[in-house]
């Protein structure tokens, strides 16, 4: 059991610090415009990193000095979500903005520096028994959703400084090591793509002379029994299974729901019904996977109560190709492999950063040694770490 003190978030807030997001009518999509200063909105607060900065809205610096002033965030503030997916969580930033929007549906944390490292405010908040307490305290009525008195009451762990930034720094290394590899693995598969684009193509072909497409199996949810096997529906994964329907590598597409849309799966894989599966014939998967996604195939619903594609019309389609893909696949296959490896890195740590997490927090796992050491000290810690897992 920890000795480490137990306070509340308003314990941690500078005064004022908690702050929700505006009234309705005096933020909507009529305010927004192409640049300024951007709005911090659930989407940002969506994936698994500190802060995803795609898909900003923009309302005009004069409209975020005037009417706004009251919502606004800065680098440093731990923004939550307020109404929707309870227990998202961000921390906002230092580049490349030094001012942000909070949306209605968020709230926002200024931590007092004297008492809180506001990057383990955020990876407490992160901690799945944290996030119990929102949704256990939620108002139902409606849309689930929280409010100030709600988020400055929520219990936390408050050890010595030094230990929190020893946590942070911790779980902030392996954060910055998935962070890492995401952008290697981009790079790669930009890499990829642009070795695609330079192929001569010089014959004309139906896309049915180069690959084939077969069915995805039914497997409905009850029957899933859980496993290595990454289930594939028309959106992405879908869940677990215990054995696959094809090998991998291979490119899935959806077929019904998500109609088009274009994945590579490096491991073996369990598409579903509402998918197709790529069976080469005369090209690489490689060369199949950006294929596909170059011919606009979310535009080519055919069947009018539930999109989906039609497999023959596909099949048919008039494709210019490659005498060869030969040099092409060549290329581009080491850097698929980079993508791969960076992917079953990036899961193993996310492995361990989501097992450390709580224990760090608690104080069960104490890391106050890492204290005042250099900051690559926490990265050299977690591959230890890892190694000995």
């Amino acid at each position: 059991m920890s000795d480490w003190p137990v306070g509340t978030v308003r314990d941690i807030a500078v005064p004022r610090g908690l702050v929700g997001g505006p009234f309705g009518s005096m933020l909507g999509a009529k305010d927004y415009v192409a640049s300024g200063v951007p709005v911090i909105r659930g989407v940002n607060l969506a994936g698994d990193g500190l802060f995803d900065p795609a898909e900003f809205v923009h309302v005009t610096r004069e409209k975020a000095a005037g009417e706004l002033a009251g919502n606004l965030a800065r680098p440093g503030d731990v923004v939550f979500t307020q109404r929707g997916t309870l227990g998202q969580v961000g921390l906002v930033p230092p580049a490349p903005h030094d001012t942000y929007v909070v949306s209605q549906s968020q709230m926002r944390l200024r931590v007092d520096p004297g008492r809180a490292d506001p990057r383990y405010v955020y990876y407490q908040f992160r901690s799945a028994q944290v996030r119990a307490a929102i949704r256990g305290s939620a108002i139902a009525t409606g849309v689930p959703h929280i409010n100030l008195g709600i988020l400055a009451a929520v219990p936390i762990v408050i050890p010595p400084l030094a230990d929190q930034r020893a946590v942070a720094g911790l779980l902030g290394s392996l954060d910055d090591k998935i962070a890492g590899n995401d952008r290697l693995a981009a790079t790669a598969m930009d890499l990829a793509e642009a070795e695609f684009a330079a192929v001569p193509r010089d014959r004309a072909a139906k896309l049915g002379d180069l690959l084939d497409l077969v069915y995805g199996k039914a497997l409905p949810a009850a029957r899933r029994r859980g496993g290595p096997v990454v289930v594939h529906g028309s959106g992405g994964p879908a869940g677990r299974h215990d054995e696959p329907l094809v090998d991998g590598p291979g490119v899935i597409v959806g077929r019904k729901g998500t109609v088009g849309a274009v994945r590579w799966s490096d491991d073996d894989f369990f598409p579903i019904d509402t998918t197709f599966y790529v069976r080469p014939r005369t090209i690489s998967l490689e060369y199949a996977y950006f294929l596909l996604r170059t011919l606009g195939l979310s535009g080519m619903n055919s069947d009018s109560a539930v999109p989906g594609l039609n497999r023959s019309r596909l099949l048919n389609l008039p494709v210019r190709a490659p005498a060869t893909d030969t040099a092409f696949t060549a290329r581009v296959r080491p850097l698929f492999a980079v993508r791969a490896r960076t992917a079953r890195e990036s899961a193993a740590l996310r492995a361990l950063r989501d097992d450390l997490l709580p224990r760090l927090i608690s104080g069960e796992l104490r890391c106050a040694h890492l204290a005042g050491r250099r900051a690559q000290e926490p990265a050299r810690v977690a591959e230890r770490l890892q190694e000995g897992r």
